[in-house]
């Protein structure tokens, strides 16, 4: 699209109608304006500015030879693109923008500023020097290049203003471009190094989290070996505790009277019947053992308690205590004892339970009061 005139139509004239009608060019044959744009008739020789609300029966749209369209925005943006030269064999593009705003449209039509871009191309071509500006620089200095070119541009543009019919431009900035086929290159090249990165950064990534994820999982396994440690612990704590409990309970069983371990001993836990048998037989020969002994201990106590007796009795005699008569029946009665057949008498009833006879029992009664009496 043209700027500032968007559009330039002929008029067809007016046919004529009724006598007594009134002449009208119908307004749904001119072009519709937008809030930005106005109309400009070509009449008599002259251009006239239509106004926003047509009649049609006006002198100038009635019998107007044509009608432009023209942009009256403020600060419409314009650009133009100029080659200049680089120390290569390519040329660097120098795009321009302009901030340009149409004053009188009436003047615009008038010189025929269909196109600004086209006068604006004329008015920079005119600064010689900027074609000159890239002749020291490669294709690769573009920033450098557009600091010193801005810096021109700027300078001409304020000191010889680009002066237009009917409108104003003003400088707005510039940018500096190398060639298509150049910035392809340039493109494809940051992008297959931005691909390249970013794979780099993907496998950094990858290996960072495989890292993380490896020391997480030691730390994971000896937090685990820790807490078995603990539990190995506690449960060996709690088992020694356990049998100590037990070991106690035992001791306390034991403790408790004469026939409690032998209870234990063939009560044990995971003993068949044999072992349990074994068990029984064992026990009875050692209480065989025991019973015998402690009758042998008990027999020997009663000779020695007798022959104790006996000499009491003899030194009694001795001492004129006893009449002749009495002594010598007593001491006939003492030696009468055998210990041996008494021991052999025993055997035969080895499991038959027999009160134990100590040294203060009753059995002192052998002395009976009027043998002693004398």
């Amino acid at each position: 699209m043209s700027y500032p005139v968007i559009s330039q139509i002929p008029l067809d004239p007016v046919a004529k109608q009724g006598f007594l009608s009134k002449p009208r060019r119908p307004i749904s044959s001119l072009p519709r304006q937008l809030p930005h744009q106005r109309l400009v008739f070509e009449y008599d020789g002259t251009f006239v500015l239509g106004d926003r609300r047509l009649r049609g029966d006006e002198p100038h749209v009635l019998h107007g030879d044509s009608v432009s369209v023209v942009d009256v925005s403020k600060d419409h943006p314009a650009t133009i693109h100029v080659p200049i030269n680089s120390s290569g064999a390519h040329d660097f593009t120098v795009a321009v923008q302009f901030r340009c705003t149409v004053d009188e449209p009436i003047e615009v039509v008038r010189a025929g500023l269909t196109d600004v871009a086209e006068h604006l191309v004329t008015y920079i071509r005119a600064y010689h020097k900027l074609f000159e500006l890239g002749r020291s620089y490669g294709l690769h200095a573009v920033p450098e290049l557009w600091t010193l070119v801005h810096a021109q541009v700027k300078a001409y543009t304020t000191l010889v203003p680009c002066v237009l019919p009917g409108m104003t431009a003003e400088f707005a900035g510039l940018d500096v471009y190398a060639p298509d086929e150049i910035a392809q290159g340039r493109r494809h090249y940051e992008t297959s190094l931005h691909n390249i990165q970013g794979e780099h950064g993907l496998r950094d990534a990858k290996r960072k989290l495989d890292r993380d994820y490896e020391l997480d999982e030691q730390d994971y396994l000896h937090a685990k070996g820790r807490s078995a440690n603990d539990f190995t612990r506690q449960e060996a704590a709690l088992d020694r505790n356990q049998q100590i409990t037990e070991a106690t309970k035992v001791r306390d069983f034991l403790n408790s009277g004469p026939s409690a371990a032998d209870g234990l001993y063939f009560t044990a836990r995971g003993l068949n019947d044999q072992q349990v048998a074994d068990r029984y037989a064992a026990l009875g020969d050692r209480e065989y053992s025991a019973i015998q002994h402690r009758m042998q201990r008990e027999h020997e106590l009663e000779v020695v308690q007798a022959r104790g007796r006996a000499e009491v009795v003899r030194a009694a005699i001795a001492q004129g205590l006893f009449n002749e008569n009495t002594g010598k029946e007593l001491l006939a009665a003492f030696e009468d004892v055998e210990p041996e057949a008494e021991a052999k008498d025993l055997e035969g009833r080895a499991y038959e339970p027999r009160a134990e006879v100590t040294a203060g029992d009753t059995d002192d009664d052998f002395f009976m009061e009027e043998d002693v009496r004398g």
